[in-house]
């Protein structure tokens, strides 16, 4: 980390301006902008609303515009600034930023259409759509360029108890259409009053509010203040500060692509030099949150199979041995059943302790007398943990079931069964020791249905963690 004097440096601002419909957003950002920018400055306009930005297409000097249509996904927002940014636009309108919140492929849809494919509400529905949002403001706050948003504002309703005990309906004002602390990210926010057009100053540095005289609507004036307030400071070196924040975004990516960059830097490094310390901070705390994540069975399935991999070695790619993969397809396209018969019991090859796979299907049901018939119920009790007592296994038994447990659990999550398919998350590829005993064997098929359980949406994640630690004899922290 750095540690230098702080100075007053040239800046950019971010400025929302909320209200309800005819409340006159879009005018006022026009003239704010003219203002921002001076009367040769160009003015990008981000246009969600159906090109209703052409209705003012003569006011404040002009504009360009980018038509944004659905979806209104974060990525989507961050491409259009960036569009106008690197083509040297100093203020860009984005109306309206609520659309990438609630509109068509925005983040709220995006979280209902995760809820409705895995069948299951929780906090994992919201882990994608609100990181692309964090992406987001995240690319807003290093923009080269004064940014204004125009926001959309709904009534906000609740119910209340009233003196006589009875429950009454309070509407208690407009509320912005975004992410709740959105207005907090902003230099200024505003709100403009239905019928005057007046600013309500939600948000704004003190040395700041001599823009925005008490009664006053916004004009171009405003925004000539806000400008001249901005530009106070040391210039910043354009190119150093773009080198800059390329550098933050490689290394918001982990450490792998912050080398990557910085190799390809060539002379430009040596004016980098500075902040490499930053980044590789930055590159290693990513790198860290993401195998938190993953190790809790959250984040993205593809980097959660490549975590499961690299946690048990990138080895034996093509080997067959282990588990067999066509037998784990069919386990896996199976719902599993709390009272199956006993060809379902899925007992394991009487080859254990040859190296061989561990059929999941019913086709080692027919064993030899010596094993004995399966009874009614053995799958069942093969899925509890005290079935096979931590007594009965070799520590070779206990390693191997503890990384078992491990790999199949990193790769195990609500409507994943695809990741658990895919060689199994890292076990295909270190086959199953010739030494590991049929108990153990068992105990594994048992922590896989289990795992497979959790895929198919039948059986909650906490409570089969629980439950596959008690199988394999460890304690939950070790799998996860």
């Amino acid at each position: 980390m750095k540690i230098e004097r702080a100075v007053r440096e040239k800046t950019f601002t971010l400025t929302s301006i909320a209200g309800p419909s005819g409340s006159g957003k879009t005018y006022s950002a026009l003239l704010y902008a003219r203002g921002l920018v001076g009367p040769e400055g160009k003015i990008g306009f981000i246009d969600t609303e159906n090109k209703r930005s052409r209705f003012y297409a003569d006011v404040a000097g002009g504009f360009d515009v980018i038509d944004l249509d659905p979806p209104f996904s974060s990525q989507r927002y961050v491409e259009a600034i960036r569009a106008f940014e690197d083509a040297g636009y100093t203020a860009i309108i984005v109306d309206s930023i609520s659309h990438e919140w609630e509109g068509t492929g925005g983040v709220l849809e995006q979280a209902e259409a995760i809820e409705q494919s895995t069948k299951r509400a929780g906090l994992h529905c919201w882990q994608k759509p609100k990181a692309g949002h964090k992406k987001l403001m995240n690319g807003l706050l290093q923009t080269r360029a004064h940014l204004i948003f125009c926001c959309r504002v709904k009534e906000k309703v609740v119910q209340v108890k009233g003196q006589n005990g009875k429950t009454e309906i309070v509407n208690e004002g407009f509320v912005v259409v975004q992410e709740k602390s959105f207005i907090y990210e902003m230099t200024v926010s505003m709100m403009l009053a239905e019928g005057t057009h007046v600013p309500l100053i939600q948000k704004c540095p003190g040395d700041l509010l001599f823009a925005f005289a008490e009664g006053r609507r916004i004009t171009t004036d405003a925004g000539g203040s806000v400008r001249q307030w901005s530009d106070q400071g040391v210039v910043l070196d354009e190119a150093l500060e773009g080198a800059k924040r390329e550098g933050l975004l490689a290394a918001n990516n982990g450490m792998a692509s912050l080398m990557n960059w910085w190799k390809g830097l060539g002379p430009r490094q040596a004016s980098l030099e500075g902040m490499k310390e930053t980044f590789k901070s930055i590159a290693r705390a990513t790198d860290q949150l993401k195998t938190d994540i993953n190790d809790a069975g959250g984040g993205d399935p593809s980097d959660r199979l490549a975590a499961a991999k690299a946690a048990n070695g990138d080895r034996a790619a093509d080997s067959q041995e282990g588990f067999s993969m066509g037998h784990v397809t069919d386990t896996l396209g199976r719902k599993p059943s709390t009272n199956q018969e006993p060809s379902d019991a899925s007992p394991p090859s009487s080859d254990a302790g040859s190296g061989a796979a561990i059929p999941l299907d019913g086709s080692a049901a027919d064993q030899t007398a010596g094993d004995g018939e399966a009874e009614a119920g053995d799958s069942e009790a093969q899925d509890r943990p005290d079935a096979s007592p931590a007594s009965d296994l070799t520590q070779e038994d206990r390693d191997w079931l503890k990384q078992t447990a491990k790999m199949l659990w990193a790769a195990t999550g609500p409507g994943e069964a695809e990741v658990l398919k895919n060689p199994f998350s890292g076990i295909r590829d270190n086959p199953t020791p010739p030494t590991v005993t049929k108990a153990a064997r068992d105990k594994g098929m048992s922590i896989l249905r289990n795992c497979s359980a959790v895929c198919d949406g039948t059986q909650d994640m906490a409570d089969t963690l629980e439950l596959i630690a008690g199988i394999a004899g460890v304690e939950p922290r070790e799998i996860v």
